[in-house]
C-alpha cells in the first residue's frame, strides 16, 4: 500500500470516523465543508495557551481563538474570509492554528514585513480562503491518532493534501515546502480540536 494513501473515511477506527487509508483515491472523496527542524510538542507559556485550557471542551474553535489575543491575526483572517460561521458549525473539525508569532515567523522566511504578507493574504478573498481552509481537516484527529498516519497524505478542506509525519512525540503537516510544526496538540473545543502549529501552511500556487 503506497504511502501517498489519503485517509477519507476510517470507519474502522472510530476516533477518526472521517479518514481512511484508500490507496489513489481521489480529493473529491474528503468530507465536503462550506467554503466555507522541528520542535517537540509541549505545552506552552502564551496566552493562547492559558486561557484555551482552562475549561476545555466548552467553547468552539471560533470562540476559544478569538478569546485568546495571539489569535488575533488568525481571527482577523477568518472574519476577512467569512469563514466564522463555518468553523463556529456543527464539525468535527481539525484545525492548525498559527499564532500571531507563527505569521511573524512566515514574513521573515518569505521576507516580507507583516503588512506586506497581509496584502498577500487579503488581496484575494478567494484564495485566503484556499490558504485557511488549507490548515482544516473535516474530522476531529486527535495528536495521539496521527501515529497512525506516519508517512501518509492528509486531505485538507482547501483540496490540498498535506504529508504528515509523526514520530518521537513530533507531529508536522507539510504542503511541498511548507511545513506546519506541532508545538500545542489538543485543545479541544465542542465541535472539533485545534493544534497550535508553528507556522502557516501555504497552498501550492503560493509557493511558486
Amino acid at each position: 500500500m503506497r504511502k501517498s494513501q489519503k485517509f477519507i473515511a476510517l470507519g474502522a477506527v472510530a476516533t477518526l470516523g472521517l479518514f481512511a487509508t484508500a490507496c489513489g483515491s481521489n480529493s473529491k472523496d474528503a468530507a465536503p465543508v462550506d467554503t466555507a527542524a522541528a520542535p517537540a510538542m509541549e505545552e506552552t507559556t502564551t496566552t493562547a495557551m492559558t486561557d484555551a485550557t482552562v475549561a476545555p471542551g466548552t467553547q468552539n474553535i471560533v470562540d476559544i481563538a478569538s478569546a485568546n489575543p495571539d489569535f488575533s491575526t488568525l481571527v482577523s483572517l477568518i472574519t476577512t474570509a467569512g469563514l466564522a460561521s463555518t468553523l463556529s458549525g456543527e464539525g468535527p473539525f481539525t484545525v492548525l492554528a498559527p499564532t500571531n508569532a507563527g505569521f511573524e515567523a512566515l514574513a521573515k522566511k518569505l521576507g516580507k514585513t507583516m503588512d506586506e504578507l497581509s496584502t498577500t493574504l487579503t488581496s484575494d478573498v478567494e484564495l485566503l480562503k484556499k490558504v485557511l481552509t488549507s490548515h482544516v481537516i473535516a474530522g476531529k484527529v486527535m495528536a495521539a491518532d496521527t501515529a497512525a498516519l506516519n508517512g501518509m497524505e492528509a486531505d485538507l478542506v482547501s483540496g490540498e493534501k498535506a504529508k504528515v509525519v509523526s514520530t518521537g512525540g513530533v507531529v508536522s503537516f507539510t504542503i511541498g515546502s511548507s511545513t506546519a510544526t506541532v508545538v500545542t496538540p489538543d485543545i479541544e473545543a465542542t465541535n472539533g480540536v485545534i493544534h497550535i502549529v508553528d507556522m502557516p501552511l501555504l497552498p501550492l500556487e503560493l509557493q511558486k
